[in-house]
């Protein structure tokens, strides 16, 4: 018998765990796409209402200087100029700034294109030679509002998409507006965005990945309890219906034989008899180690029922099982137990069954290396029947 994984099969429960976890992943990658979605859309719709707060707010500038005509010998050309020289510098963000025209179009105020002062918005004209300021309509321009167009950055040539509030001032008849470039806006919400997603995804792996190594960590020592005798530490019968056909199907794909030993404690019952069920516990648990460190770490040794245990793994040929199994039977009839200043030895016996996955099912090979161990029993006991 060859070296093979126990924890190459996993229980039911863990593979449960295992499908836990990636539906727990999975609602968390639907989170960070719904709070990407949810929070990109906020934070466009605040610089969008950010823009217009500061469009409104420059009204009120424009305003302020005009009523300087009022209260002083301010003329209402120096009033106007004054306020141009003041929104001149006025900026914020990457790109953001103020321009401001007359209704009719003639631009005033071009803070990063000074050279189209003068000139009408009416003439601003796209690549493709179309005028995109021509059909907005006078009354249109006059109630404000936004306005979708296309606009150079500071001293390039390309047009870039851009998304504009305007407001209208009627006693100076000027149309003052303020714009984004949807490209920034997209740039900075993205980086926005996926900072505060890495946060939030960094605060849930470590939150999430905890409580699912602790989850996984207890799930795996109930699953080790649920499967593993408590007096000897071998597997339990549990583990032989629910793991063992996992791993005799992989077997079958790698069309290797599956060996079954079954051993018996000979007379068990007399000592039970003799010298109680203390001393029997002490048998057991002493057969136990020798089964754990005479076969190898990957043979999965099991306490079938009472005294009887069984050890299944793939194997090589019948010599290498049958040396497995005198192996252990030689290592128990060297045992001196020794309880309550008294001392006797034990003999075991066992059976082998060879399973090649051609006709039989595992459940008759169980059977037949049962059949084998009362074989060896009727023979004399203390031996290997195949």
């Amino acid at each position: 018998m060859y070296n093979l994984s126990a924890k190459s099969h996993r229980l039911p429960i863990q593979n449960k765990l295992i499908s836990l976890s990636v539906l727990i992943f999975a609602g968390l990658i639907a989170f960070l796409v719904f709070f990407y979605h949810s929070f990109s859309t906020s934070l466009e719709d605040e610089k969008k209402a950010q823009s217009r707060h500061l469009t409104e707010s420059v009204l009120g500038v424009i305003r302020y200087f005009n009523e300087q005509t009022l209260t002083t010998e301010l003329s209402n050309k120096d009033a106007q100029q004054q306020a141009i020289d003041a929104l001149k510098y006025v900026t914020y963000g990457d790109n953001g700034y103020f321009w401001v025209s007359e209704l009719e179009g003639k631009i005033l105020l071009q803070p990063y294109k000074p050279e189209l002062l003068g000139m009408s918005l009416l003439d601003w004209q796209y690549p493709d030679g179309t005028y995109p300021f021509r059909s907005i309509k006078t009354e249109e321009r006059k109630k404000g509002g936004w306005i979708n167009y296309n606009w150079s950055k500071n001293d390039s040539l390309e047009q870039f998409p851009k998304i504009g509030y305007t407001v209208y001032y009627e006693p100076w008849n000027w149309l003052i507006g303020t714009g984004i470039y949807i490209d920034d806006m997209e740039k900075n919400v993205f980086w926005t965005v996926l900072k505060a997603s890495g946060i939030l995804l960094f605060g849930f792996f470590i939150f999430g990945g905890s409580a699912i190594a602790i989850v996984h960590y207890f799930v795996n020592q109930l699953s080790e309890q649920s499967v593993r005798d408590p007096l000897t530490k071998l597997y339990t019968k549990r583990f032989l219906e629910e793991v063992i056909p996992g791993m005799i199907e992989n077997e079958k794909r790698n069309n290797r034989v599956v060996a079954a030993i079954f051993l018996d404690i000979d007379h068990f019952k007399n000592i039970n008899d003799t010298y109680g069920h203390n001393c029997g516990d002490e048998v057991l648990q002493k057969v136990a180690s020798i089964m754990m460190e005479y076969t190898r770490t990957g043979d999965y040794c099991i306490r079938y029922g009472g005294e009887e245990f069984v050890i299944i793994g793939p194997c090589v040929s019948a010599d290498n099982v049958i040396a497995v199994a005198e192996r252990i039977r030689q290592k128990v009839s060297e045992l001196v137990i020794r309880y309550n200043d008294k001392e006797f030895m034990l003999t075991l016996s066992a059976g082998i069954a060879l399973h090649d996955h051609s006709n039989t099912s595992f459940e008759e090979t169980l059977i037949n290396a049962d059949m084998q161990l009362y074989q060896a029993k009727n023979s004399g006991r203390n031996q290997v029947a195949i």
